[in-house]
This record gives structure tokens, C-alpha cells and sequence, in this order.
């Protein structure tokens, strides 16, 4: 039972909650507005990139604020559920020496604290709707379904990077650059239908891309098809079991590394 996905830290919710709140504190300790910039980047990132486009290209589409919001809430909450699991090992390297904890541990807790954070990230996603006029259909109510889905797939790669980041340091600087790519080849500013060619092949292999197209739809009132649902669904669970497995596989090589 212990090799099954999370089976062994079910016991330890009131641990995890926490090493979560405990962890959001330290992410902000020592900043003015401490939790309020998970609400504030995301919301000056939807500041900028709306000014940029709505500058430089014509606009056809109805309602682009929210749909560029929709992408951002998404990818944001990625970005930052994915980094905080790339450290969630090497920066608790002294309490996994000290306590015996499991190392699986770690990776939950950071995709646990993103999940705390993401409320503020709602509010400013939910927030913008009425000062750009749009108000969400009955659709809206699949988006918790969406949310689930990006926090498999945040806590699948997780596992992946905390225990690459122990072996290979490098890989703090590589994502770092692959996640600054990741927002060109995400449906975030631009429309799957608008677009061919090298960027319709990453979207169909790309776990952040299909997520965001789900949430576009649901967001603008279409239900997506059960085979939206399931090519999503797969993807996610694949690479999530994978990253389990392989944390698993290695995890025997963390201390001795660290």
C-alpha cells in the first residue's frame, strides 16, 4: 500500500496543512505584502501582456481579457506549483535529515501550499469579470474539475524535479528557461483555431496547453467532449504516475546526495 501515490502521508493531513502554512510564510517572509502578491503577480502579468496585445494586434475575439486572465490563472499557477516543488527537497534538506519523514512528503506539501495560494488567484481571476463585463455561465461549475487536473500534473512533475534537483542542480536554471518558453506555446494569448503547423504539435503533447483549452471552454460556456475530457485526463495521470514511479526508483539516493 505504501508504493501507491500518496498512500503513505494520507495519515498526516494536519502535518501537511502545517508545513503548507508554514511554507507560505517563509515564500513571502520578509515582503511588505506577503500573501497579496500571489494575487498581485499574476494580476500584473494579465496588466502587461493585455496592454502589449491589445496594443500591437487587432483584438477580433470577444472578451479577450477574460480569456487571456483564463490562460494566465493557469500558467501562473503551474509556474509556481512546479518551482516550489523543484526545491521542496534540497531546501528541506536539514528536516529530512533530522526527522524521519517520508521523502514523498516534500513535493506534497509544495503542491499543497500552491493550492492555498490559488485562492488569492481566483479572486483576481473572478474579480476582473465584472470590470470587463462578462459574467460566467452554469459551465463555470466544471472549472474545479480543471484545478484538480493542473494539481496532479503540478505534483507529477514535482516529483520528477525535486529529485532531479538533488542529482543535477542545473535544473533549477533549465526550467527556469523552459517555463519562460512554455507561455509562447500555450494557448494563453492566442487561439488553437488561429494557429498551425509546430505549435498545434506541441499543444497536442503539451499536459499546461490541453489544461488551459478546458478552461477556456468552460469559462465561455462550452462542455468540453468526453474525449477532451479523457486525452486531458490521461496525459495528466500518465506523467503524474510516471514522476511517482520515478521518485520511488530513486529516492534511496536522496540523503547521500544531499
Amino acid at each position: 500500500m505504501s508504493n501507491f501515490p500518496l498512500a503513505s502521508i494520507l495519515d498526516k493531513k494536519s502535518l501537511i496543512w502545517h508545513f503548507c502554512i508554514t511554507s507560505i510564510k517563509l515564500r513571502y517572509r520578509g515582503t511588505y505584502l506577503g500573501v497579496l502578491w500571489s494575487a498581485l503577480e499574476p494580476l500584473l502579468m494579465f496588466v502587461l501582456l493585455y496592454v502589449v496585445f491589445s496594443s500591437i494586434r487587432e483584438t477580433t475575439k470577444e472578451d479577450f481579457a477574460i480569456y487571456l486572465i483564463t490562460g494566465i490563472m493557469f500558467y501562473h499557477l503551474f509556474v509556481k506549483g512546479t518551482m516550489a516543488g523543484l526545491g521542496s527537497i534540497v531546501n528541506n534538506s536539514s528536516l529530512l535529515k533530522s526527522f524521519n519523514l517520508k521523502k514523498e512528503f516534500f513535493p506534497v506539501v509544495a503542491t499543497g501550499s500552491t493550492t492555498l495560494l490559488m485562492f488569492a488567484t481566483l479572486v483576481v481571476f473572478f474579480g476582473l469579470m465584472p470590470v470587463f463585463d462578462f459574467s460566467p455561465t452554469i459551465t463555470i461549475l466544471f472549472l474545479p474539475i480543471v484545478i484538480v487536473l493542473l494539481l496532479f500534473l503540478i505534483l507529477g512533475i514535482s516529483y520528477f524535479l525535486s529529485l532531479i534537483n538533488v542529482l543535477l542542480r542545473d535544473i533549477q536554471q533549465f526550467w527556469g528557461i523552459f517555463s519562460y518558453a512554455l507561455i509562447f506555446v500555450t494557448p494563453i494569448f492566442w487561439h488553437i483555431e488561429d494557429v498551425d503547423g509546430i505549435l498545434v504539435a506541441i499543444h497536442n503533447v503539451n499536459p499546461l496547453g490541453q489544461i488551459v483549452e478546458l478552461g477556456h471552454m468552460i469559462v465561455f460556456n462550452q462542455i468540453p467532449s468526453l474525449e477532451q475530457w479523457t486525452y486531458a485526463s490521461v496525459l495528466v495521470f500518465i506523467i503524474f504516475i510516471a514522476g511517482f514511479v520515478f521518485f520511488q526508483k530513486f529516492e534511496s539516493k536522496i540523503i547521500e546526495r544531499l
